[in-house]
């Protein structure tokens, strides 16, 4: 998609499944924002940018898994789901 890289991503809250195609920055923004918006929560570390090899298989692969890996460990918290920014993420 015109050179940047979208990361298939897909969950289920209380309103039902969802799912979606997302650029890094997004998740860049969910994790400013939720860090903002909840200070002192354990939130999962998402994996570093990269500026040169990003769009390596290898570099894809790796990063598609920790992205799904933050997914899951951001879903263990409830009220995160449920809040106006997660909504927006995953049903922009």
């Amino acid at each position: 998609m015109g050179g940047s890289i979208h990361y298939e991503v897909k969950g289920r809250d209380r309103q039902g499944p969802w799912e979606g195609k997302r650029r890094y920055n997004e998740f860049l923004l969910l994790q400013e924002t939720l860090a903002r918006r909840f200070p002192g929560v354990p939130l999962p570390i998402l994996p570093e940018k990269q500026a040169f090899g990003n769009k390596d298989v290898l570099f894809l692969q790796d990063r598609t898994f920790y992205l799904q890996r933050y997914l899951r460990k951001i879903a263990r918290f409830d009220f995160i789901l449920e809040s106006q920014e997660f909504q927006l993420f995953s049903r922009p």
